[in-house]
């Protein structure tokens, strides 16, 4: 093998027996070896012999069946300079003393966790800042001190002790039973102490004075070795995270007491512990803890919340109340805590139903946690989960830990899986009629859509055409060309070229003369007003124009108003049949026409002119006098037949629209009968249903009264 810059290396779990003494030879750059669930090498002396490692280095050796004989085999020739953590967890260590690991000056980290140990000595000097020793047979708390004789040295700052550095001593799940108030004089730096799961049955508070974290718990009674009105040392300010787990709780003013003075504890974890729930007791446990940050207090008993305890805790921000035997959810009890941002209410008993509402008073929640309650699935609950949701308001574990206990329907089924039928007969109904209505009048506008364009443009253009009889004004235009867009290449190519340029006449067309910004209706009006003829290119495409027949049928107007002269059509190939409509027909069969063809050019053309020339030599004001005078018969005449079409016309289309208006108003009249109906049995029904909800829910809240009341009888 080469030399390596491998830096770590884990051989853990290979049943690994013999460690040849040149292996880590080449592994000049180690900083992490893990040797764990291993044997112990048979040549055990020479196995590390060759292993060194750069600073920083870490060696785990856990489940390898090491003892306290082979200790000094183990380490005898191993360079330990650079090994700051050293792991022999889960072995068979039985006494250990801190001389076993005086070769190792860089060490910080021992952890002895879950060998056999029975006894911890410290006769040796040691720089060991992190010790764990969880989960042994410690039957006492070790003793640091290098003189355990000379005691008064120690009141005078002089006491040798074997562990300077150590911050953090971790022994919980032992068996020890006593903690004397010197059982930490010789720690001067710690700073946490984890102590949970012993046998304590009675402790000295003053013992933690200089502790910032503490956790231990299984304390049936503790004492104090200084006078109770004195509390300089007790629980000291510097504490800021303590665990006081099963705890019991008296009622001597020192143990309501326990936690004056601790001004700068953030969190507070009494869990498993016998709180005193009357009003005066819990208010003086709590009332110094004015900047706790976090409260714990898990299987404590509590089956409502104490109305007197959370104004204490102005600045609380996580609060965990699970596992308890709570039965109510009352959001009123939190309306002093403005910083409140979690809250766990998991594995309780509350009953959760109707009338639930987001809590106004916390409005810095972010994080709410009721899983494994009791709940009745209802509407309103499932209203109450998606309008926490709809705030930011995380809802931990759901909607799977959410199950439903009633009514029965509802049994074993998710919260989120409740359907609110009321709501959604509500929306479905209003969709329902919407789009009836909706459906009526598009169907009735479609089908009538170019006559209403006809009436709008009639009751628009009417008034304006009188007027435009008595006082003529200057035409704009000699024509007013309709076509579709399949014959728009003809109108440019051939149509147009031979009227503007070659004879001087000026066309409207509506790709180029129409005014942008304004509805295409009004440019259509507006400008048949300002033309003198309207010529009708017609086609198969155009019969099948929506907007050519639109124009036809104003065109048709100004037919009746001003005779056969004011229309010119033109046919670019035969229509069939089917596709005319008897508007389009009339004009083609009353109205002047030409049919173009490549074979009849000249003929179209003078055909052409002579249309347009008839409309000009009527410009010429004595052309018009005489003919005024020699065809005033026949004017008269043509003005009688007009009126007497245009009334023909008018009466037509007064009986079509009443008729359709009846149509509507009967369909009408008979989807709101229908739909009243439809509106009384539900009603009826939704009536019905909520008159046995609320009976259940009173049925419900009697019970749950009643149990209440046997509860507090039997007690």
């Amino acid at each position: 093998m080469t030399r390596s810059m491998t830096s770590h290396l884990s051989l853990a779990g290979n049943d690994i027996r013999y460690i040849s003494k040149h292996t880590f030879r080449e592994f000049t750059s180690l900083t992490f070896l893990d040797l764990s669930y291993n044997v112990i090498p048979v040549n055990v002396e020479i196995a590390f012999s060759n292993l060194h490692f750069l600073a920083n280095g870490s060696l785990i050796l856990n489940h390898m069946n090491i003892s306290e004989t082979k200790i000094n085999e183990l380490f005898r020739y191993l360079d330990t300079n650079g090994i700051e953590t050293l792991s022999l967890a889960y072995n068979n260590l039985e006494d250990i003393d801190s001389c076993d690991w005086r070769n190792f000056q860089s060490l910080k980290t021992l952890n002895i966790t879950g060998n056999k140990l029975k006894n911890m000595t410290f006769k040796c000097h040691t720089k060991i800042e992190i010790l764990h020793a969880d989960s042994n047979n410690l039957v006492s708390f070790p003793n640091f001190c290098l003189d355990n004789d000379n005691l008064t040295n120690y009141w005078h700052g002089k006491f040798k002790t074997a562990v300077p550095s150590l911050r953090v001593l971790s022994v919980f799940s032992n068996r020890i039973m006593e903690m004397p108030s010197t059982a930490l004089r010789c720690t001067d730096e710690l700073r946490e102490l984890v102590i949970t799961k012993n046998l304590f049955h009675e402790i000295d508070l003053q013992t933690f004075y200089k502790l910032n974290t503490l956790k231990m718990s299984s304390i049936f009674r503790y004492y104090l070795s200084i006078k109770p009105h004195s509390h300089s040392k007790l629980l000291t300010a510097s504490i800021e995270h303590l665990m006081l787990q099963n705890i019991s709780f008296g009622m001597f003013p020192t143990d309501l007491g326990m936690f004056e003075g601790l001004h700068h504890l953030k969190s507070l974890d009494l869990s498993y512990s016998n709180l005193p729930f009357s009003p005066m007791a819990s208010k003086k446990v709590f009332k110094s803890l004015s900047n706790l940050t976090k409260l714990t207090l898990q299987f404590v008993g509590w089956k409502s919340m104490p109305y007197n305890i959370f104004h204490l805790l102005p600045n609380l921000k996580t609060l965990d109340l699970s596992n308890n035997e709570i039965t109510y959810l009352s959001w009123s009890r939190f309306r002093y805590l403005k910083y409140l941002e979690e809250i766990d209410f998991s594995n309780n008993r509350i009953f959760l139903s109707g009338q639930l509402s987001v809590p106004s008073s916390i409005s810095s929640l972010i994080s709410l946690d009721i899983s494994n309650n009791t709940y009745y699935c209802s509407c309103e609950i499932l209203s109450f989960f998606e309008e926490l949701s709809s705030n930011n308001v995380t809802i931990k574990y759901y909607p799977e830990a959410y199950i439903c206990t009633s009514p029965r329907s509802m049994a074993d089924k998710s919260v989120a899986d409740v359907e609110c039928m009321q709501h959604l007969e509500t929306i479905v109904y209003t969709i329902i009629i919407t789009v009836l209505f909706g459906c009526v009048f598009a169907i009735i506008a479609y089908k009538s859509r170019y006559r209403i364009r006809y009436l709008i443009h009639i009751s628009r253009s009417h008034h304006s055409w009188k007027v435009r009889k008595k006082s003529p004004q200057p035409l704009l235009f000699d024509g007013f060309v309709i076509y579709s867009e399949p014959d728009k290449n003809w109108v440019y190519d051939i149509f147009l070229p031979f009227l503007e340029k070659q004879h001087g006449y000026k066309l409207c067309i509506h790709d180029r003369d129409f005014q942008y910004g304004r509805l295409i209706v009004d440019n259509i009006v507006e400008n048949m007003k300002n033309s003198r003829k309207i010529v009708l290119i017609l086609s198969e495409s155009f019969a099948e124009s929506k907007w050519c027949q639109f124009e036809v049928l104003l065109a048709h107007e100004r037919f009746l108003e001003h005779g056969p002269d004011s229309l010119i059509s033109i046919k670019l190939e035969e229509i069939t049949t089917y596709r005319l409509t008897n508007t389009l027909e009339t004009l083609i069969k009353f109205a002047t026409h030409a049919v173009w063809s490549d074979q009849n050019k000249e003929e179209f053309s003078v055909r052409i002119l002579d249309c347009f020339q008839v409309k000009t030599d009527n410009i010429d004001k004595n052309n018009s006098n005489r003919s005024k005078h020699r065809c005033s018969h026949s004017h008269a005449q043509k003005i009688k037949v007009t009126e007497d079409r245009n009334k023909i016309f008018s009466d037509k289309f007064e009986h079509l629209f009443n008729e359709m208006c009846s149509r509507v108003d009967l369909m009408s009249e008979t989807l709101c009968k229908r739909l009243d109906s439809l509106e009384k049995t539900v009603k009826s029904d939704i009536t019905f249903l909520k008159n046995k909800v609320d009976k259940l829910e009173t049925n419900l809240t009697s019970l749950q009264d009643s149990i209440i009341d046997s509860q507090s009888t039997s007690k």
